[in-house]
This record gives C-alpha cells, structure tokens and sequence, in this order.
C-alpha cells in the first residue's frame, strides 16, 4: 500500500514538473519558428537582388515583389511572438543562435542590395527601393521590441546587441540609398570648328587704290 501511494506522488510530481516544461520548448519554438519565417523571406530577397541586371527590367520587380514579401513576414512573425508567452532564460538563451543565424542573413542581404545601388539608379527605381527600406526599419523596429518583451530582464542585453546590429545593417542601407547617382562618364567635347574664311578686304581695298591712282595721272 505504502508503495502504491509513493508511486501515486511520484506520478503526480513527473506530471506537474513535466507540464511546463514541454511548454517551455514549445513556447520557443513559436518564437523560433516565427524568426526562421524572416530569415527565409530575406533569402528570396536576397537572390533576387543578386539576379537584378541594368539590361531587365523585370528583374527590379521581383526584387521589390520580394520585399513586399519579406515585410509582410516580419509583420507576421511580430504578431506571432507577440501572442506568444514570455520566456524564460533558458528558452531565451535557446534563441541566441536563431538570433545570430537572422542577423546574418540581414547583413548579407543589405549588403548586396547596396553592391547594387548603380544598377538601380541606372533603372530609375532607387527612390522605391529606399522608401521599402524605410518601411522594413519601421518593422524590424516592432518586431525586435516585441521580441524583448518576451526574454527575461537578465537576457535583454544579449537580445539587444542583436536588434541594435540589424538596426546598425538597415541604417546603412538607407544611407547608402540616400546618395545621389553616380555621376556618368563625361560627354564628349564636339570637334573644333575649321576659322572661318576671311574676305580678301585687303585685297580688293589695293586695287581700289591702284585704280584711283591711275586715274589721277
């Protein structure tokens, strides 16, 4: 009997301290789930960024189609880790290496969308790709403040360095996308005009002269 009702406290103790922690994983995972949405939105980003060429046009809308994309995932993945309940400092330490993957991404995608900027210019369209920068900053911002909302106070500095980095990555960009185009190769200077000929005045004024002179003798 005795062993029975130990067995029974046993039982009843695995199922309450089991409880959380299957929530734990799961709560993570939500929030994992939801950065892993961005990072593969920022990959189609970034090869249709690399695919862009100055000779198709086309090629500057897939890019922007894929920012569209992009921003419409962060805005989902906000929402998501916002319904979804905070961590503790394990799960939040479980996130630094989605985090870190993420950061990444951004800076690579950034960084070859600004190796770019002449073709864009060149297509007239840099002004929209600066104003989706600015849009996707406007995001990036709410998602990394939801997302310190769900990690402990003891974990927020770790959180920050990663949000500060992706904000460091878009300011860049902006930046970058702010500056006037590339000035072209100078024009070529139009072939010198030939003097033009001059009226053979002198010419015609001595045989005025010589002509009055024979008249007077």
């Amino acid at each position: 009997m005795l062993g029975s009702q130990v067995l029974l406290v046993a039982l009843q103790t695995l199922a309450v301290t089991a409880g959380p922690a299957a929530i734990l994983p799961r709560q993570r995972d939500a929030i994992t789930g939801a950065l892993g949405m961005v990072q593969s939105s920022l990959t189609k980003l970034d090869t249709a960024v690399n695919a862009l060429s100055a000779t198709d046009a086309n090629s500057a809308v897939g890019v922007l189609n894929a920012a569209q994309g992009a921003q419409a995932s962060i805005e989902k993945a906000t929402s998501r880790i916002e319904a979804a309940d905070e961590l503790g400092i394990f799960g939040a330490l479980g996130l630094q290496q989605t985090a870190t993957d993420l950061v990444g991404q951004v800076q690579t995608t950034l960084g070859d969308l600004e190796k770019k900027k002449p073709v864009f210019d060149q297509l007239g369209v840099t002004s929209v790709v600066s104003d989706a920068l600015q849009q996707q900053k406007a995001g990036s911002g709410a998602l990394g403040e939801t997302l310190l909302t769900k990690v402990p106070a003891i974990a927020r500095p770790i959180a920050q360095k990663s949000t500060g980095q992706l904000t460091e990555a878009i300011d860049k960009a902006i930046a970058t996308f702010k500056k006037a185009p590339a000035a072209g190769p100078a024009a070529p200077k139009p072939p010198a005009q030939a003097p033009a000929a001059q009226a053979p005045a002198a010419v015609g004024t001595g045989a005025v002269a010589a002509a009055a002179a024979a008249a007077a003798a």
